[in-house]
């Protein structure tokens, strides 16, 4: 081991769990601890005022030293935010042991601040990237901030620090071309703390389940230009499984059927018709999505193939697998290295209609052995399980560093 044991994880993560990057973080944090470092979290709050004391922040979440920055809520927040990292000197001038900083989707000029003082200091400066941002959702000057700040990252900073944690096969290509240290992660779990329910049983009916954010719900609008899974497309065609086979249940998570038809009003009658069989449950508890997802046959999702989907990586699905349900998913080159079609999950297509109908009824032919015998198979495989890329870290932190 290294002199240095200690490694800083800084970002956008709300700990423990409030949202998806806090997911990666943990299971990535605890790679780092199998291998023989001390972890350190510095993540964000969104309760927290503007001049809170970080060291009043203190916690220990899964074992972890971890602290918070307040969420900037304002313009001088924000500015302060993607230029400068002052909290972090604090920890690296108090500690002599630090082995790597690692930024996930760090603002750029903040970044670059971070691996000069990590340079001064012969500490090794990665990044964590797991979204390619787009430039919408705002006012033009903030979408050109947006856009700025994303394409410093992603086509400059990115080069100067000493390796990528990426989470997908197109950001892995991406920065191989340019013979970057590379490792890829997709969402990772501790499979041996992962609490399991009983699979809902139900000879009459098959249950599929769709959980996320569809759309920024704070910002619907007619033009739909947010749209970030095709929920509409999934429903459109369930409609039309319906009237060949009604033998299914889809309960969706994340947004109301008002929220729905805010952007979809065009389907009224439709859910109407089928208001027995899909039904909207509205933002819940993880908690409360973890128990539906287990007790459900299928999770279900689809997706545009775009840059900014195909950069990300959809914890639900690897949250669904690990959790002993299989996946219906159309085909996303993020997700493809981990798809075994009939065993962990069914590819469905995007853009013809009639092969989506012909195999979500094909899928509702199943009967209830061949749906356990795929959820046992997610669970006993274990594909997401952070250990299973304990050898893989070792040798990437070996070349952008000292041996461990």
């Amino acid at each position: 081991m290294n002199k240095k044991q200690t490694i800083i994880y800084v970002g956008g993560f709300e700990l423990p769990d409030k949202n998806a990057a806090a997911q990666r973080v943990l299971s990535n944090a605890k790679i780092f601890r199998a291998l023989g470092f001390n972890v350190l979290l510095i993540g964000i709050d969104k309760a927290l005022y503007r001049d809170t004391n970080i060291e009043s922040t203190k916690k220990v979440i899964d074992g972890f030293e971890s602290y918070a920055i307040p969420y900037p809520k304002d313009k001088k927040s924000w500015f302060i935010h993607i230029i400068s990292a002052k909290y972090l000197t604090h920890f690296v001038n108090a500690k002599n042991d630090i082995y790597a900083v690692v930024c996930y989707n760090y603002p750029a000029v903040a970044m670059l601040n971070i691996k000069s003082m990590c340079k001064s200091k012969g500490i090794i400066c990665l990044s964590d990237a797991t979204e390619w941002y787009e430039s919408s959702g705002g006012g033009l000057v903030f979408n050109f901030i947006k856009w700025l700040d994303t394409y410093m990252r992603m086509h400059y900073v990115h080069y100067k620090v000493d390796g990528i944690i990426t989470v997908s096969k197109f950001l892995t290509d991406f920065y191989s071309q340019q013979n970057c240290n590379i490792v890829q992660l997709p969402t990772l779990y501790d499979v041996e703390q992962l609490e399991y329910y009983s699979h809902k049983k139900d000879i009459d009916r098959m249950y599929f389940m769709y959980a996320g954010s569809a759309f920024n719900l704070n910002r619907v609008t007619k033009d739909r230009s947010n749209i970030k899974d095709r929920l509409d497309i999934i429903i459109l065609t369930f409609y039309k499984v319906y009237k060949i086979n009604p033998r299914f249940i889809l309960n969706i998570y994340g947004l109301t059927k008002e929220n729905y038809l805010a952007v979809f009003s065009e389907h009224k009658d439709i859910l109407f018709e089928l208001e027995n069989h899909i039904k909207f449950h509205g933002r819940c508890p993880h908690t409360q999505i973890i128990e539906s997802i287990q007790k459900s046959d299928f999770t279900i999702f689809i997706r545009n193939i775009e840059r900014v989907i195909e950069a990300g990586f959809p914890s639900k699905f690897s949250e669904s697998i690990s959790y002993g349900t299989p996946v219906v998913s159309n085909l996303i080159s993020n997700i493809e290295p981990y798809i075994e079609e009939g065993k962990n999950s069914f590819i469905i297509s995007l853009d013809n209609e009639q092969k989506r109908i012909n195999k979500i009824i094909s899928i509702l032919d199943l009967d209830m052995d061949q749906i356990l015998e795929m959820k046992n198979y997610c669970k006993e495989h274990k594909i997401f399980d952070y250990r299973e890329y304990l050898e893989s870290v070792k040798i990437f932190l070996e070349k952008v560093g000292q041996p461990i």
